[in-house]
């Protein structure tokens, strides 16, 4: 290619990313004019309501919640068994806020920190526990669907769907965990 070739970029790519690193900057002076349009907004695929956003990080911080109850779930377990399927469950809670999260940054282009909470959990009688965490795996794992079903974007219905996947598969883990302490 020939260093005298005039190549055209497209700035306004970049003036996005400078926008959310150093919006005081201008970057490119000697190559724009003032003429130059203003960076535009993200494509009408890219954009997200502002509804989406917020569940998005409600659901990141309801993962990190379920993570802290399988964590003190695995201080009352009854046996080895139950303690690492409770470790288990909270690594993989952690990897859904963690999925969660990374997609709230790819819609939006920020970074949200969930809030941890530092309450106290009062961990009910075993087999009431596991009911209590089966109904919300359950229902999560239908919100999950719904949110799926609802989205208009192929790769946010995908990963919707392997989160619900994941949670079906939590709840009938726990499930055979209640029918062999039922049954012991």
């Amino acid at each position: 290619m020939d260093s005298n070739e005039n190549v055209t970029y497209d700035y306004r790519l970049y003036d996005r990313v400078w926008q959310r690193v150093a919006p005081e900057l201008n970057p490119y002076p000697e190559v724009r004019s003032a003429e130059t349009a203003p960076s535009s907004p993200l494509p009408e695929r890219c954009t997200q309501s502002a509804l989406q956003a917020q569940t998005l990080r409600n659901l990141a911080d309801e993962e990190l919640e379920g993570r802290r109850v399988y964590l003190a779930y695995v201080r009352c377990a009854p046996n080895n068994n139950a303690r690492r399927l409770m470790r288990q469950l909270a690594e993989e809670e952690g990897r859904h806020a963690r999925r969660l999260v990374s997609l709230y940054y790819l819609m939006t282009g920020e970074c949200y920190k969930p809030v941890l909470s530092t309450n106290c959990i009062a961990v009910p009688a075993w087999c009431e526990a596991l009911r209590q965490r089966y109904h919300e795996e359950i229902y999560d794992a239908t919100r999950y669907e719904r949110l799926a079903r609802d989205s208009n974007d192929a790769g946010i219905a995908q990963i919707m769907t392997a989160l619900a996947g994941s949670e079906m598969r939590h709840a009938r883990q726990l499930l055979c965990l209640l029918e062999q302490n039922l049954l012991a």
